[in-house]
């Protein structure tokens, strides 16, 4: 099975996702995206800092990048893709499984960081990523060995 590549912060909007998104191509591909992963955790992701499948069909991709913010504003996702491959102790390119990645953001995000990590996001007021994180978290804990 060929790897998914996901842009390093949409590792953290993939936890939140609830069917919603910038058009109707973008649901698509995310809801797609999404299925996949959940129904099968060991399916691996390459992690990106740059543009990913997800931002294909995003209508703010331009050809220098993503464009939500205005001009330049790639420069600040890849910031935000920087931070979620520190924090996750991952590298640009790495191909792991779901689940691994699913265990480090558990280890090392918290709800609660998500404002420091996506300072921009028109979707961080809705709640909906953060508590996505905490759901893993949750899981984690609860399938830890005692």
């Amino acid at each position: 099975m060929d790897p998914v590549p996901i842009r390093a912060h949409n590792l953290l909007c993939l936890l939140g996702y609830r069917g919603r998104g910038y058009d109707d191509a973008f649901v698509e591909r995310m809801t797609d995206v999404h299925r996949t992963l959940t129904a099968d955790p060991g399916t691996p992701v390459q992690v990106l800092v740059r543009p990913d499948r997800l931002c294909d069909a995003c209508p703010h991709l331009r050809t220098d990048g993503c464009s939500l913010g205005g001009r330049g504003h790639e420069a600040h996702m890849r910031a935000q893709d920087l931070d979620v491959v520190r924090r996750l102790g991952l590298e640009e390119g790495q191909v792991l499984p779901w689940r691994e990645i699913l265990e480090r953001v558990a280890r090392h995000v918290r709800g609660s960081d998500l404002p420091t990590i996506c300072t921009t996001c028109p979707w961080l007021g809705l709640g909906w990523c953060a508590e996505g994180v905490e759901r893993v978290r949750a899981d984690r804990q609860e399938t830890a060995p005692p």
